[in-house]
């Protein structure tokens, strides 16, 4: 279930964003094209608009792939990749972000890297939606046989079990916990209303052989 709504989300995605401004790119160029003859001037300063737009659209494309697969993550593991995730966040929706570090810092396994990035991403997608807050604070803490993550906001918080009972636009939550559970983890959310909202999981250390 959670792999299905992540698909849906990625289609939703690049429909609403690249797809629909490829399709209006396509549309002004065939104006422009009869332009070129009529009114070179103007012809000239759309080209120039369209240029731009193509820019934005090739940046929200990157943006889509890292979000499926970051690159980073093979070559450098999941602190610089989580830090660069954190400063575009940070510069999308003027949250400060937080982030501390604890324990001896190592690489997981590639299935374990790409399930805490994404675990963390999703919670940072809900803390923009709903949260209100200004500040996130996340925490990785490397333990001997388990890594620990908390996401911490300073918003409005929500009621966790009204969202189990009608998930509605908070499904993402469903797919975090059972993201985790898929690794034998544990997932908690400390959520009082109009104080801010903490996330925790937990996701032990398991052999290649036994991830799948």
């Amino acid at each position: 279930m959670a792999q299905e709504e992540e698909r849906r989300r990625v289609a939703r995605e690049i429909h609403d964003g690249p797809a629909q401004n490829l399709a209006n790119i396509v549309l002004r160029l065939e104006i422009t094209e009869k332009l070129l003859e009529l009114d070179p001037k103007q012809a000239k300063i759309e080209l120039q608009d369209l240029k731009t737009l193509v820019r934005s659209n090739l940046q929200d494309i990157r943006r889509i792939i890292f979000d499926l697969r970051p690159m980073a993550l093979d070559d450098l593991g999941i602190i610089p990749t989580l830090r660069r995730y954190m400063d575009n966040f940070q510069s999308t929706y003027k949250i400060e972000c937080e982030f501390i570090v604890q324990g001896r810092e190592k690489r997981l396994l590639p299935a374990m890297e790409v399930a805490i990035f994404r675990l963390i991403q999703e919670a940072m997608t809900n803390v923009a939606k709903h949260a209100h807050s200004e500040k996130v604070k996340i925490e990785l803490n490397f333990k001997e046989d388990i890594t620990i993550a908390r996401i911490i906001d300073f918003g409005q918080g929500f009621d966790f079990n009204a969202v189990l009972e009608n998930p509605g636009e908070h499904f993402g939550l469903i797919g975090m916990k059972e993201r985790v559970e898929m690794f034998s983890g544990q997932f908690s959310i400390i959520s009082p209303t109009g104080v801010g909202t903490t996330i925790e999981l937990s996701i032990p250390y398991k052999k290649e052989e036994n991830l799948e």
